[in-house]
């Protein structure tokens, strides 16, 4: 094995491979140190298994609705919840070999060793019992769930994001302990496919990081599915008999007790950093965690961190970015930063939601004087012909001098038509500007000319 390399990558998942990927087009030695399986966050256990089975729970969703439609079904819909594993399993390993593809025809100057790293010193790591020299170290492996401390939760037994990818036998009854993107997902996964699902949530309003009005919207339209929701609560304590769950908790001030055959835990997730010994290598935590500067540099000029390990955005978008511009700033002589601001945020449960830029919260929040523009998706004519009228689109826009500052979405095919207002706000656009652009009749993305022609 070489002893030194150009830069040693420290987890070969989204932003570890985007920054191998960029060295290697520099001619660079990279080394990936991965614990392995090889895939990443995304793949295996986040983006695209998640996203594979929330696919068919809306289909499940749909076929349930499909008499409103004119479309009615000699019998009620079966699941086959061991074959949509099955597929998802598919098509993950199809995603994770194309991955190995790449690697491999770049073997010249890309290195795959599997083994847990942890820094002998600034300049060196050990892994398998080898100690290897870099000049550049890049810190993506990732982020781990967050399990608290809640009396009787080791002991009673619970599923994770991970396992509940991999179920089979769908539960009856489900409690979700949390209320951010995971929870809203999976909930709705298991509500679409028929089990009744609970949610407990700590904050007074569930996705407590979104615009108050997104989450309120979700919410409401969440219970009509038939999904119990608590917010403002306080858990006391978990146990279990033969057959079931049980979980009290405080709402509000009032004492109450679930009981449920399976307890899912979503409250989010945290960087993982505790195989590294990063002391040794001089890189300073601050609770626990990394801070880089804008251009993802560690206290240790030549320790870069991206992806989860930042502990910026934990989204995979966000995570391919700092992988490339990490590799550009460590091999270039002009140092790149990711506009956080530009990165388009987005939740697959359906409906769906997205939003880029400033949000109404975070405007409040700030006082900052804005104009706010709001069309509801009943006034949309395809979203009439499809019977998508949940939801609505939000503009933010600076009242001076009518620059477009954030749009919200929730609704149908949020994720994809959010792209639209991405170079809106790249190329700073006005409602004018926008009012100039002709949208094609009828679709989901017209909301935006809808939306422009109420304002101006």
């Amino acid at each position: 094995m070489k002893e030194v390399y150009d830069l040693v990558i420290l987890g070969g998942g989204s932003a570890g491979y985007a920054a191998a990927i960029i060295a290697a087009e520099k001619k660079k030695s990279v080394l990936i140190i991965e614990k392995g399986p090889f895939g990443g966050l995304c793949i295996l256990k986040g983006c695209m298994p998640s996203k594979t089975l929330l696919y068919s729970a809306r289909l499940n969703e749909l076929m349930k609705k499909a008499h409103k439609l004119g479309i009615v079904l000699p019998q009620e819909p079966v699941v086959n919840l061991p074959y949509i594993i099955h597929r998802k399993d598919k098509i993950i390993q199809g995603f994770a070999d194309y991955k190995k593809e790449v690697l491999e025809k770049n073997k010249k100057y890309i290195r795959l060793v599997y083994g847990t790293a942890e820094f002998v010193s600034p300049k060196e790591v050990r892994v398998n019992n080898i100690k290897i020299k870099g000049k550049y170290f890049l810190i993506a492996t990732g982020s781990k769930i967050f399990i608290p401390p809640i009396e009787g939760l080791q002991e009673t037994g619970y599923l994770t994001s991970d396992e509940a990818l991999e179920i089979k036998k769908l539960p009856e009854s489900l409690v979700i302990l949390g209320a951010g993107a995971i929870a809203m997902e999976l909930g709705y996964y298991f509500q679409s496919l028929g089990a009744k699902v609970t949610i407990l949530q700590k904050n007074n309003q569930i996705l407590d990081h979104m615009d108050h009005a997104s989450a309120k919207e979700v919410e409401e339209i969440f219970r009509k599915k038939g999904m119990q929701i608590y917010t403002g609560v306080d858990i006391k304590r978990i146990s279990k008999d033969d057959t079931k769950k049980k979980i009290e908790f405080l709402h509000k001030t009032t004492k109450k007790m679930i009981v449920t055959d399976e307890i899912l835990l979503a409250l989010g997730r945290r960087p993982n950093l505790e195989p590294l010994n990063v002391e040794k290598a001089g890189i300073k935590l601050y609770n626990g965690k990394l801070k880089t500067n804008k251009f993802l540099q560690t206290n240790v000029k030549h320790i870069y961190a991206a992806g989860d390990a930042s502990g910026n955005l934990l989204v995979v978008n966000v995570a391919v970015e700092e992988g490339k511009i990490a590799a550009e700033n460590m091999f270039s002589s002009k140092n790149k930063s990711l506009n956080y601001n530009l990165v388009p945020m987005a939740i697959f449960c359906h409906p769906e939601i997205a939003w880029i830029g400033l949000t109404q919260r975070q405007a409040e929040e700030q006082k900052l004087k804005v104009k706010i523009g709001k069309l509801p998706y009943e006034d949309l004519g395809k979203a009439v012909c499809y019977d998508e009228t949940e939801g609505y689109i939000k503009f933010i826009i600076n009242p001076k001098d009518k620059q477009i500052l954030g749009v919200e979405i929730v609704g149908y095919a949020a994720s994809d038509i959010i792209h639209e207002a991405l170079p809106l706000l790249y190329y700073k656009a006005t409602l004018e500007d926008l009012k100039k652009m002709p949208h094609i009749h009828p679709t989901f993305g017209e909301i935006y000319s809808y939306l422009v022609d109420e304002m101006t």
